[in-house]
């Protein structure tokens, strides 16, 4: 297995740090060579977003290269992937968050979560989106769930339990979260159905 994923939107960093890191220490426990890498944009100091790359298997740097170089793009808000196409190529896969995050300060007017959907499946060929965030409102609403959620949905878009099974990922999630474990083993179960529907 050789894959590049590269995870934009985390706000404050909103747990895609942890996200990346329990996904690399599965595929580590798996067998498979793995590293994390995080960049932090200009306003990051002000709360600005933060990046994150996972590189697994057959790789000797940590940054996927932009040009085309991200097999998977995870947008854990919905804005947040069209500012990510220059890692993407034809064939990347981009699995979204359908969540919108308004920026502050910003005086022009921001389309829809609709308009900015459809603009999305109009210019993406694979595109699967998430609706993580009001499935991790039923569990209590806590953002660890959504990013736990999207982990589940990535896991099973991706066909991940051919290289990674899902007693080692669901070890890593026990292992790096610590806190509301049940919870968050619901959470990845819930993301699971992503795969099964475009």
């Amino acid at each position: 297995m050789r894959l590049n994923i590269y995870l934009t939107g985390g706000v404050g960093g909103q747990g895609l740090v942890t996200f990346a890191t329990v996904l690399g220490d599965a595929a580590i426990r798996a067998g498979y060579k793995a590293l994390v890498a995080e960049t932090h944009g200009l306003s990051q100091r002000g709360g600005g977003s933060v990046d994150v790359h996972v590189r697994i298997g057959d790789i000797d740097a940590p940054l996927i290269p932009r040009g085309g170089g991200a097999d998977v793009i995870v947008a854990f808000e919905i804005i947040e992937a069209f500012r990510a196409v220059d890692y993407a190529n034809e064939d990347t896969v981009f699995i979204v968050n359908r969540r919108l995050i308004r920026p502050p300060m910003i005086k022009q007017k921001i389309p829809s979560i609709n308009e900015l959907e459809n603009l999305l499946r109009k210019n993406i060929r694979k595109l699967y989106v998430v609706d993580a965030y009001s499935d991790a409102a039923k569990l209590g609403g806590n953002i660890i769930y959504e990013n736990t959620i999207i982990l589940g949905a990535l896991y099973s878009i991706l066909r991940l339990n051919q290289y990674i099974p899902q007693g080692v990922i669901e070890e890593s999630i026990k292992m790096n979260l610590r806190r509301d474990i049940d919870k968050n083993l619901r959470a990845f179960t819930i993301g699971l159905k992503y795969g099964n529907a475009k």
